[in-house]
């Protein structure tokens, strides 16, 4: 899951020979010998993906514009694309989008791509103001901004106080209580030991970018209550995040946050000019493109006349709203994929709502019935959007969300949808892993030895143990007194602490260049984190901008990697 990008060559994508970085071995032993086999491994699969891309594309471009594209992990490449390579969309899934029915996207934080700084100020100046007049102390009005403190994939435990980074197995690498990291002992008491399920109510996930805030105001209150208990008495841990949660909450639904952002959306909202190019090649395709999102329609329309306005002429359209066949707005994910009995009603142009439920949805003709007297809706479920454009499986759709739960995970388990998430934070990981190839270098070379110091010293011990059991010496014939065997036991322990330690200090020089606190966000150590887990289970493709669908045919097909477990390793040597 280490970003990189896919170059591009006489129309035929070229896999970078990172490909199989995220299954390098770490058996005992291996060395420089693994990393030779593996880079063979690599250039048999480069030469097969040659091979089938001709074999398949023999003219290399096909009149439907079929296209191939395949999936990607850790390289040097740089992230700055040359003039017309396409920006990167990984691939955990295999997905052909000609095959797509319909294209779907969120809004906020997918097609709405915020400036980190000043939105989150709304959010975060407003829930201190909120939670003032729910009965806080004044002394919060101190309380600074620092979002950028924490990042996307955390979990918080509520009753504790405590904020979490886990690996894919669930155990728990970083964790701090309030703004103060927690030492190695507490931390493998508390969750190691202990092993609790990390899962609603006690423990809350950091799925979007919109919930950063929770956890910045919530580990700000957790120190206070620490240094001061009298300025929150009665309010346990668990109620400090609840409070957060409802302060955010009430901002989002009263227009603290939106108001602003809909009077100057340019000052908190990216403007993107591959998106109206991308919308009108995937209807051009055949597939018919739409909108759900959770905002209200006076929001949604703001933001996407900002996004979308401006270019809707040049494509034909009297304004945004042309860019989509379907849009439903305030459609209350999760829900929306999960209840197949809510209520639909159309949007008018007023703004007013007129309830649907009287409505035909059972045929074509209903449907089209439907649609020409509009295409704006609020609430409804998955059940009217398939019938809305005409899906004939759950695969044949395309979801593209920002949100882990709401958008991708809830799609795809529940539902069976082909789900793209969108992962901003893949672009500034890219660039600083093509920044630093000698520390990811130094950190394989400390860990090859340290292997190899392993292996010696269990060696060594098997001989004594050997030694002990059989009369006439250990394995082989080889002998070595008591004080021989102690000595270079001492001498391998040594050497072994040594590396050790200088493994720890590059493997954390090399996750602080990520983040000074919880490093790389698709990384924990040497494992996957929970969210590059997340992602790898639920997402069929992953992306750090939805435009980047801008960038490839909408009749493209996404091919995973070739999945290489550490026994494969073991029998192709």
């Amino acid at each position: 899951l280490c970003p990189t990008s896919t170059a591009v060559r006489d129309g035929i994508p070229v896999v970078p020979s990172g490909l199989l970085a995220r299954g390098l071995a770490s058996g005992r032993g291996a060395g420089m010998a693994t990393r030779q086999l593996t880079a063979a491994i690599i250039a048999v699969l480069m030469s097969w993906q040659s091979a089938e891309s001709l074999r398949l594309n023999p003219t290399r471009a096909t009149a439907t514009g079929a296209d191939r594209a395949t999936a990607t992990g850790a390289d040097s490449k740089s992230p700055a694309r040359a003039a017309g390579e396409r920006p990167p969309i990984y691939c955990n899934r295999a997905v052909n989008l000609g095959r797509m029915e319909a294209t779907g996207f969120d809004m906020d934080h997918t097609l709405a791509q915020y400036k980190a700084a000043p939105f989150d100020a709304l959010a975060y100046n407003g829930a201190i103001a909120k939670l003032v007049e729910l009965g806080y102390p004044q002394e919060i009005l101190a309380f600074r901004s620092d979002i950028t403190r924490y990042q996307r994939g955390l979990v918080i435990d509520r009753a504790r106080g405590n904020i979490l980074k886990m690996d894919r197995h669930k155990y728990v690498k970083v964790a701090h209580h309030g703004l103060s990291e927690m030492g190695a002992e507490e931390r493998k008491e508390l969750y190691d030991r202990q092993r609790p399920s990390f899962n609603p109510p006690d423990f809350a996930n950091i799925d979007t970018a919109f919930l950063l805030v929770d956890v910045c105001l919530y580990c700000q209150l957790v120190d206070l209550k620490d240094a001061s208990p009298e300025l929150l008495p009665h309010r346990s841990y668990a109620q400090l995040y609840s409070d957060v949660r409802r302060a955010v909450d009430l901002c989002h639904c009263d227009g603290v946050i939106k108001d602003p952002v809909m009077a100057d959306p340019a000052k908190y909202i990216d403007a993107d000019p591959e998106m109206a190019g991308m919308l009108d090649r995937i209807r051009s395709a055949g597939q018919r493109p739409f909108l759900v999102t959770n905002s209200a329609w006076e929001y949604t329309e703001a933001v996407m006349s900002f996004l979308l306005g401006a270019d809707a002429a040049a494509f034909g359209h009297a304004d945004w709203t042309g860019f989509f066949d379907v849009i439903i707005v305030g459609a209350r994910k999760p829900a929306f994929l999960l209840d197949a009995n809510l209520p639909i009603f159309r949007v008018r142009p007023d703004g007013a709502l007129l309830n649907l439920e009287n409505a035909e949805f059972s045929s074509p003709a209903s449907v089209t019935k439907v649609l020409a007297a509009g295409k704006i809706f609020q609430g409804g479920t998955y059940n009217h959007l398939h019938k809305l454009v005409g899906l004939s499986s759950f695969d044949r759709l395309l979801y593209v969300g920002d949100h882990m739960y709401s958008d991708v995970l809830r799609a795809k388990r529940t539902l069976g949808w082909r789900t793209m998430l969108v992962v901003p934070e893949l672009e500034q990981e890219s660039a600083i892993n093509f920044e630093n190839p000698q520390l990811r270098e130094a950190i394989a070379d400390a860990r090859d030895e340290l292997l190899e110091l392993e292996e010696e010293l269990a060696q060594l011990e098997l001989m004594q143990q050997e030694a002990a059991t059989h009369a006439g010496g250990g394995r082989g014939g080889e002998r070595l007194s008591t004080g021989e065997a102690v000595e270079q036991q001492a001498v391998l322990g040594a050497a072994l602490g040594a590396k050790k330690l200088e493994l720890a200090e590059h493997v954390l020089a090399y996750h602080r260049k990520f983040h000074p606190a919880w490093g790389q966000l698709f990384k924990t150590g040497y494992q996957n984190s929970r969210f590059a887990q997340q992602v790898e289970d639920y997402a069929c493709l992953y992306a750090a901008r939805a435009s980047h669908l801008a960038f490839y045919s909408p009749r493209t097909r996404f091919h995973t990697i070739v999945d290489v477990m550490p026994h494969d390793r073991n029998e192709r040597a």
